[in-house]
């Protein structure tokens, strides 16, 4: 491979790897862009086929350290949080619930109120945050006239306070959120798969593997074929020497 052929690939090369941070950052917890409909986001998929077609084919004879590394790391990335959306949304389908309960109460709550019952029956529910706000209202309701302005007003909180725990349109909208981008780094995982297996099983052909003993995690970059580790110890040493002689001559 000639001077041009490598300056191409090099520059190819660097085009994939910057649009493997821009994908990185697509997936940035803190990152704006939502990945909501990432389905139907022509530009999304496109970056992650180009960077895979571009692992799957390119030329190893210099090999890609770089682009392995950021595709091993770009799969650890996507696991992770994988993991957290996960349990993320465990704990927002269990609030989704422990809110239905709630507004089954309140329910309860208020017909016992419009029927004048006393409120103080409910004072351990009152406990939860979620139904304190909603005591002054009932009992308003349960001994204002019907018909007032605030019986009327009270009434409508209560209603509103119902509906919304029923629904849960926050939790509903995070669900959908989590579950959207759980869905697409599940995508990006099963794309760069096989583009990974490929790269690793021509390095592990070609480079000299970590004793399997090892417990220290050291980066692709930093390791050298045998050839090179030869040429360290044995010929490159040999070879300065001449050049001393050869100065001194």
């Amino acid at each position: 491979m000639d001077n041009t052929e490598v300056s191409v690939v090099s520059a190819e090369l660097q085009r994939v790897i910057q649009k493997l941070d821009k994908l990185e950052k697509m997936i940035n917890p803190n990152s704006k862009k939502s990945l909501i409909l990432w389905e139907e986001d022509d530009a999304f998929k496109s970056l992650i086929s180009d960077i895979k077609e571009y692992a799957l084919t390119c030329n190893t004879d210099e090999f890609p350290v770089e682009l392995l590394d950021k595709l091993k790391a770009l799969q650890t990335d996507a696991s992770s949080q994988i993991i957290g959306g996960t349990s993320k949304i465990v704990s927002l389908n269990e609030q989704a619930k422990a809110n239905l309960e709630l507004s089954r109460t309140l329910s309860t709550m208020y017909i016992s109120a419009m029927a004048a019952n006393p409120i103080d029956e409910y004072e351990e529910q009152f406990q939860n945050e979620e139904l304190a706000s909603m005591k002054e209202y009932l009992q308003t309701v349960s001994t204002a006239v019907p018909e007032s302005e605030e019986y009327i007003k009270a009434e409508k909180a209560i209603k509103s306070k119902i509906s919304n725990l029923e629904n849960s349109v926050h939790i509903t909208i995070d669900l959908e959120r989590t579950t959207s981008k759980a869905s697409a780094l599940e995508y990006i995982k099963s794309e760069i798969e096989a583009p990974i297996n490929r790269l690793q099983a021509e390095y592990d052909a070609k480079y000299v593997i970590l004793e399997a003993d090892s417990t220290e995690e050291t980066s692709l970059a930093l390791r050298k074929t045998f050839k090179e580790k030869v040429l360290d110890a044995l010929v490159r040493p040999i070879t300065s020497l001449f050049k001393k002689k050869s100065k001194a001559k």
